[in-house]
């Protein structure tokens, strides 16, 4: 849509103070709220909400509501989910303007307790790249009109408008996030060239002295914080593993599946090895990929931290849809979780989002196998 193509003067200012308005730094859940009552606002309408669609591009995974008492949405129940008319919108990724939705063909009727609705009018929130983000939905002009083009025009343009405005919240997200990802390697960095050298320097410093010792308690003191140390170290490197962000990002999923497998040994004393699937990186998705490489770095470090294994074994495969990762270790092992700790609870939260799921088997003094997966095209 053109700004030009809207040819009601007052409505074009409209449009543009609503633009100004969406121009904040606020939360996202606080932008979507603020954006649903801006398009209400706009299409001098009683009731809006926007449909989030999910990762299946089918249904919806969040529904935000304009118009409704806190009562009102408690009464109706459960969110919908994308089916009969806002199914259409979803399907079409078109405007839809409806005089009257009781006729409408795809009208599946509202669930009881629902405010009467008759006037609809529905817009797809378009990011720049042309992605379908979401739907608006309007409902029941004040005016107890039928709503016109220009009303369609005017919430299509803002529809546009919206979605720019999700693109550069997320913009802004993802310059923080690399700002944090920079800080975080400086701190790898000198934990690794400052920190641990000297450590090993008051370790040497230490085992110097050990012959010099004639006293029994004393050399069993001077002992015990060399271990300290040792242990000291090992926590650091491990922690060094966990912060340092995922480097070579232009190389495929295998060869950073591979890196990051071989660098456990390097790092951390652990013999692993990874068996990945020819030609498996062709069809995963950037999205999937960099999230698989999170999720394998978060079990190897589990591993390393708690499992007291010498072997590890990393496999990647794909399985129908999903890509499927296995880690599996020779560790002590558990006999039941007892609460997911945040490493666990991690892996379990990043699989759902990528359409999959994270399964721990483990058995006392047999080691453990976590099996994750996710969409190929997340």
């Amino acid at each position: 849509m053109r700004f030009k193509e809207l040819r009601d003067p007052e409505r074009l200012h409209a449009l543009i103070d609503a633009m100004l308005l969406m121009e904040t730094d606020s939360t996202l859940s606080s932008l979507l709220r603020q954006i649903v009552a801006t398009a209400t606002d706009l299409a001098g309408a009683r009731y809006g909400a926007l449909g989030v669609l999910a990762r299946d591009g089918a249904t919806l995974s969040e529904f935000i509501t304009y118009g409704l008492s806190p009562q009102q949405r408690e009464r109706i129940g459960q969110p919908p989910s994308g089916k009969g008319v806002l199914g259409e919108m979803i399907r079409g990724g078109q405007p839809l303007r409806i005089d009257d939705l009781s006729q409408h063909s795809a009208s599946v009727g509202f669930p009881p307790s629902h405010p009467p609705m008759r006037r609809f009018l529905g817009v797809p929130v378009v990011t720049r790249d042309g992605h379908i983000w979401g739907n608006l939905y309007i409902t029941e002009p004040m005016n107890d009109a039928p709503f016109t083009y220009d009303d369609e025009l005017l919430l299509a343009t803002f529809g546009r408008v919206a979605g720019a405005v999700i693109d550069q919240f997320n913009l802004r997200r993802e310059l923080r996030e690399l700002s944090v990802a920079e800080e975080r390697e400086r701190l790898a960095r000198d934990l690794h060239d400052t920190v641990i050298q000297r450590l090993f320097g008051v370790g040497l410093g230490l085992q110097l002295v050990l012959p010099l010792l004639d006293n029994d308690e004393a050399t069993a003191r001077v002992n015990v914080a060399l271990d300290e140390l040792n242990e000291t170290i090992h926590d650091i490197r491990t922690t060094i593993f966990e912060i340092d962000h995922d480097h070579g990002t232009e190389d495929t999923l295998g060869q950073r599946a591979d890196a990051l497998t071989r660098e456990v040994g390097s790092r951390l004393g652990v013999e692993a090895r990874l068996d990945a699937q020819s030609g498996l990186s062709h069809n995963v998705d950037e999205h999937c990929a960099h999230h698989t490489i999170q999720a394998l770095r978060e079990i190897l470090s589990n591993i390393v931290r708690h499992s007291e294994a010498t072997h590890v074994q990393v496999e990647l495969r794909g399985e129908g849809e999903f890509l499927v990762l296995r880690v599996r270790d020779d560790g002590v092992g558990f006999d039941q979780v007892v609460g997911f700790g945040r490493g666990l609870r991690n892996l379990a939260s990043r699989a759902k989002d990528l359409g999959g799921e994270c399964v721990v088997e483990s058995s006392a003094g047999n080691g453990t196998l976590v099996t994750w997966t996710a969409l190929k095209k997340a």
